[in-house]
């Protein structure tokens, strides 16, 4: 559709706000289907809906510093920093150990024996490869490092928590990183129905303002900072 589709009696204004919005709206959709496909080359367990989600956000917000904490093989990661390309505009910090021993701290059960398992470096070495084959190195800073020991990042637009899902852990993440993100920025949770992160979203449900709640194979919900 284009300009000579539309009404002459609509002001040129209106077709200069038609066009601008369906243009960025097939821009957004194309940035979705890469993003998609670059996720199915990749470990984790974001769904394509979250990533839409988080996609949408980097577009309505413009982020300039985004960080996420528990980035595994980068399936949420790289799509946020296929859109920040696009926007041309912004960092993602991807923090995480890639240690055994970090994810295990906490666990009891099959969840520690499969986190025991897996040989996080091989994770992380191929997700750096994929950051070079999709062309993100200029969007992604990845620290090899806990949550705890990470430096400090201000001023964060958008924080998306998904580390070691221990009790101690998850409230240790909100407690630090929450604090961080600016006034109007985004807070994303993954898996808020598991018993060990009841503390770190009831601090989140004291401190910010839950806007929505997803439930999928892995429930999350999104906050904002007041």
């Amino acid at each position: 559709m284009d300009l000579n589709d539309y009404p002459m009696s609509y002001p040129a204004s209106q077709y200069e706000i038609t066009v601008l919005k369906k243009q960025t709206n097939d821009l957004i959709h194309q940035v979705k289907h890469e993003a998609f496909n670059y996720m199915d080359q990749l470990e984790g367990w974001c769904s394509k809906n979250k990533a839409s989600v988080l996609i949408n956000l980097i577009f309505m917000l413009n982020p300039k510093t985004i960080v996420e904490i528990g980035v595994w093989g980068g399936k949420s990661l790289i799509p946020m920093a296929h859109a920040l390309k696009t926007n041309e505009r912004g960092v993602a910090y991807g923090i995480d150990p890639w240690d055994n021993l970090e994810s295990v701290d906490g666990m009891e059960g099959v969840n520690y024996e499969w986190w025991n398992s897996i040989d996080h470096k091989k994770i992380l070495s191929d997700l750096e490869i994929k950051i070079i084959q999709f062309d993100l190195e200029s969007q992604i800073i990845l620290l090899k490092t806990t949550s705890q020991l990470a430096p400090i990042i201000p001023n964060i637009d958008i924080l998306h928590i998904d580390g070691n899902h221990s009790e101690k852990s998850s409230t240790l993440d909100v407690n630090k990183w929450v604090p961080l993100v600016r006034k109007g920025g985004i807070i994303i949770f993954d898996d808020v129905t598991w018993g060990t992160n009841d503390n770190a979203v009831q601090w989140l449900d004291e401190n910010c303002i839950r806007l929505a709640e997803f439930h999928e194979d892995n429930d999350w919900a999104v906050w904002i900072k007041p």
